[in-house]
């Protein structure tokens, strides 16, 4: 249950953070954004990270997984934002909500057995997301992608749930070595690092820095880290690739946000799926026996 739970901060921090995302990417530039949010990420942890002290002690493989979970991503960050610059939330939140199935294939195969309401829960949480992502309202904005940009945004969500997917696995693991803040914290670098270049790209064609840019890269930074933190901390307890199923409702919260913040459309089908997704939460976070 500490794991779904953990997944449900993450999920609720990146559905705000996917909001002010999309009111952003397309003017600031989406890997412009991606490398700011990255290194500010590591701004905000670092008092903590200091004040905790236990980074001095990191054991060689842990800091390697860590610097492995940067490198994914600024893969799955870049996606994200470059995916946010071409459609709306309740497109690119929903579709980049089904990677926690690839968590779960990488947990069973490594000796993840869930009970039958488990089961249940994991079930009823995909067909969920995947029904939230297919109903989208045609007034959501669906028709607001132009045709030559389609195959790059979902080239761009492709990358995205490849990305986070491997996140969650290298970051679980540093965390139990290294802890979960300072796995966070030393990630940002090589993302940033990676990033840089298209951030250069990015300011020659997004020209102007935007009014109100550098406070939105700040809170995404913050949510962001928390989220992180929160799936990197689930790597304490048993059952950890039930965080990620937690973090597969942040596609459907995504959608709420962005109906009440960017006034986009919230289909039936898409209250059908995420009361699915309500439903399968409960069944995860079920007691056993």
């Amino acid at each position: 249950m500490l794991a779904v739970a953990l997944g449900l901060v993450a999920a609720l921090c990146w559905s705000a953070h996917d909001v002010v995302a999309r009111s952003y990417a397309e003017r600031m530039g989406p890997f412009r954004m991606a490398f700011g949010v990255a290194l500010a990420g590591a701004v905000v942890l670092l008092p903590l990270v200091l004040w905790r002290g236990v980074i001095w002690q990191a054991e060689s493989w842990a800091l390697g997984y860590a610097v492995a979970l940067g490198v994914v991503y600024a893969f799955a960050l870049g996606g994200l934002l470059k995916a946010f610059s071409l459609a709306p939330v309740s497109i690119v939140g929903p579709m980049t909500a089904g990677y926690p199935a690839l968590v779960v294939v990488w947990g069973l195969y490594n000796g993840l057995t869930p009970v039958a309401a488990e089961w249940l829960g994991l079930v009823l949480v995909l067909v969920g997301a995947i029904i939230v992502g297919a109903s989208s309202d045609e007034g959501a904005g669906r028709k607001t992608i132009s045709k030559g940009q389609v195959v790059i945004a979902l080239l761009a969500i492709v990358a995205a749930n490849l990305g986070f997917s491997s996140a969650v696995v290298l970051g679980q693991t540093a965390a139990v070595s290294m802890g979960e803040m300072e796995t966070t914290f030393v990630s940002r670098f090589p993302a940033a690092l990676l990033l840089l270049p298209l951030l250069i790209s990015d300011t020659r064609r997004s020209g102007a820095w935007p009014k109100g840019g550098s406070l939105a890269i700040l809170a995404m930074a913050a949510l962001d880290v928390l989220a992180v933190t929160s799936v990197n901390a689930a790597g304490h307890f048993p059952n950890k690739e039930f965080a990620a199923m937690g973090v597969s409702a942040y596609g459907a919260l995504a959608v709420l946000l962005a109906m009440i913040f960017l006034r986009e459309k919230v289909s039936k089908g898409q209250w059908f799926g995420i009361a699915l997704i309500c439903i399968g939460i409960a069944c995860l976070g079920w007691p056993k026996g």
